[in-house]
């Protein structure tokens, strides 16, 4: 499994914006010539970590977005434990 599969994984979510890097960029994943911001793919059993930006007002609670990009997560990565950020939010003009 790759950061990149994990990445575009949450990407997909509509309620996505994008992924951020958390406090001074430490999520994040390094390969060879790029990283993969948002996304801290480290060894078993250390958790999975993401940090999202998220579109709100959203059609669910914050807590309910972040359960369901778990289930996305896990969906690549296993039975993994999976820790999620919400590190902003940005306002959902209906424009698009």
């Amino acid at each position: 499994m790759e950061p990149q599969q994990v990445a575009d994984a949450v990407l997909a979510h509509p309620a996505v914006v994008r992924l951020d890097g958390g406090p001074f960029g430490t999520v994040a994943s390094y390969l060879p010539g790029h990283r993969v911001v948002g996304v801290r793919l480290g060894v078993a059993p250390e958790p999975v970590e993401v940090a999202v930006v998220l579109r709100w007002p959203s059609a669910a609670p914050l807590t309910e977005v972040a359960a369901q990009i778990v289930d996305v997560v896990r969906a690549v990565v296993g039975e993994r434990e999976v820790e999620v950020t919400v590190a902003d939010t940005e306002r959902d003009t209906g424009r698009g």
